[in-house]
């Protein structure tokens, strides 16, 4: 199973991106299993609080490049309708939602984990967007999401540029909120979430719907551009060059 669920003590629900042998992508099958479990998390009254990491070492390696072959412009956009669906009830999730990301959370990864109102790292943990090597924009909400933590100038520059985020510069750039001893991510992210599940719900509601805000423009821009470009001749380029192992050559068309 490509998500495995854990119940403990608490009302606290640990979903577990289980992929490991690939480092857990983030394909169109997991993200429609993700909004189905967030669904039902959000209506079971025994669920206070959600921690969501990967098995294997790594939180995610991204987006899954076997998915991503072409097809029309309106199937992209039915999946990136879900890929709205899923950041969206992320970042509006009524109980409190933290990542533990151990290892790597690269591409939709790193969007992924950008999307949960608090974000847990080990201390081995490494950041990274790669979304301009394969020739698309960032998706998974990252446009706002990273900003939203680091500022602009900052995020465009984690952006632009694909350099690797250390979990120590994570933390004092503010893109992670607490690092933990490699292996202890969930651990950790589990107490804060049940620590948070003490605050009243409904001001949380309503704070996660003002945040949201800039969220729900970039998930809608992203779902109307990012079919176009995955359809480009740059992003087979940089599919090829990913599967190849070599620098790929844009042509910006």
């Amino acid at each position: 199973m490509p998500i495995d669920l854990e119940t403990r003590d608490g009302g606290l629900l640990v979903i577990s991106l289980n992929e490991p042998v690939r480092r857990n992508p983030v394909g169109h099958p997991v993200r429609q299993e993700l909004v189905q479990i967030l669904s039902q998390a959000e209506r079971d009254v025994d669920v206070r609080a959600v921690v969501l990491t990967g098995k294997g070492g790594h939180f995610s390696s991204g987006g899954d490049i076997r998915d991503q072959g072409m097809c029309s412009i309106a199937q992209q956009r039915e999946r990136f309708a879900t890929v709205k669906d899923t950041i969206g009830r992320m970042v509006r999730f009524p109980k409190p939602l933290v990542v533990a990301v151990e290892g790597w959370a690269a591409g939709a990864g790193f969007g992924l984990a950008m999307a949960c109102p608090m974000v847990v790292a080990s201390r081995g943990a490494m950041f990274v967007a790669g979304f301009t090597r394969v020739g698309v924009i960032p998706d998974m909400g990252l446009l706002a999401t990273l900003p939203a933590r680091v500022g602009p100038a900052k995020a465009r520059r984690i952006i632009m540029s694909n350099r690797k985020i250390t979990a120590d510069e994570a933390l004092a750039s503010g893109l992670v909120d607490a690092l933990a001893d490699e292996g202890q991510a969930v651990e950790m992210a589990c107490a804060l979430a049940l620590e948070e599940a003490e605050v009243a719900p409904l001001p949380r509601q309503y704070i996660a719907d003002w945040f949201a805000r800039d969220v729900d423009a970039a998930l809608e821009y992203e779902r109307q551009l990012q079919p176009i470009l995955l359809n480009s001749a740059d992003a087979a380029e940089g599919r090829s060059a990913f599967f190849e192992k070599r620098t790929p050559h844009f042509k910006g068309c």
